[in-house]
């Protein structure tokens, strides 16, 4: 599925969005540009009502998620909306209410997705997940054999072609368009959440979508093997791409993280928001 020609961002599609994974190049660039992270204008008073806006923009199993159990923020025990599934995850997380709502009417608080979605795009980040391992960009929820290759590879000395790895990876590079690639330098992920050490001599560097099918294929499958491998040697960075062309939800998404992760929370909150993404992606936005 190709995405619509870009156009002025909205909170919500037309109809529900097709799981997808490719993306045409250019759609991705142009709508990055106008791409915003959904920010909530929360009510001062408590209990108060919430609108939703958008900012505009300059230019595998995982380890165990926190339960998430009991009503949510309204009382209820189904949400009702994103805003109120989000809040409901904050609670379970035991953040501080009222800072996290303030984060999501903070203009500030969307300008590190606005910048890695702006980042993405000039590294030819065309579909979600995408990964650099260092240097050594991988697309798609591959199996975790891909990654360990890789990592492991990279622990021995980075190497400059394709000679020495596998026949899978091979093929990998050898896709139309390619799905393993050496490219000239690592990415930066000064700006983005780290797991591990961030001056590990592995930095893998996930571009990722909370409400895509695939990130939460990879997620399932491969997370916890990759965390199990983190430490000094090795690191895991995520980086925001929401495609909100397609993922409407996804943008309000990745606000939760980062809001959670002003208090400590991201990687809480990452868990959460992939192992229950069936509950709140198809939820209105307010």
């Amino acid at each position: 599925m190709q995405l619509p020609p870009p156009s002025i961002p909205r909170s919500r599609s037309a109809g529900q969005p097709l799981w997808t994974f490719f993306l045409t190049p250019a759609a991705v660039l142009l709508g990055s540009l106008v791409i915003a992270a959904a920010v909530w204008f929360a009510s001062d008073d408590e209990g108060g009502s919430a609108t939703s806006g958008v900012l505009a923009a300059p230019g595998g199993a995982s380890s165990p998620a926190p339960a998430v159990t009991g009503t949510t923020a309204a009382g209820n025990s189904t949400p009702t909306d994103v805003l109120d599934a989000f809040l409901g995850y904050a609670g379970q997380l035991s953040l501080n209410q009222e800072a996290f709502k303030q984060c999501l009417g903070d203009t500030e608080s969307a300008a590190v997705i606005n910048t890695h979605l702006q980042r993405g795009s000039q590294l030819g980040v065309n579909g979600t997940p995408t990964f650099f391992i260092n240097n050594k960009k991988i697309v798609g929820a591959q199996p975790s054999a891909v990654f360990d290759e890789v990592i492991a590879a990279e622990l021995k000395g980075s190497p400059t072609s394709l000679d020495g790895y596998s026949a899978t990876i091979k093929q990998l590079a050898a896709s139309n368009p390619p799905r393993f690639e050496i490219v000239a330098s690592k990415v930066d992920v000064s700006d983005a959440f780290i797991e591990g050490n961030p001056a590990a001599r592995v930095m893998i560097a996930e571009f990722s979508d909370f409400q895509c099918p695939f990130c939460k294929q990879w997620v399932d499958a491969t997370l916890k093997r990759t965390r199990a491998q983190l430490g000094n040697d090795v690191a895991l960075a995520f980086l925001h791409f929401p495609i909100v062309q397609i993922h409407p939800n996804a943008g309000k998404a990745s606000l939760a993280a980062v809001c959670a992760g002003e208090q400590g929370k991201f990687s809480q909150m990452h868990d959460i928001l992939f192992s229950r993404q069936n509950e709140w992606a198809k939820l209105p936005s307010n």
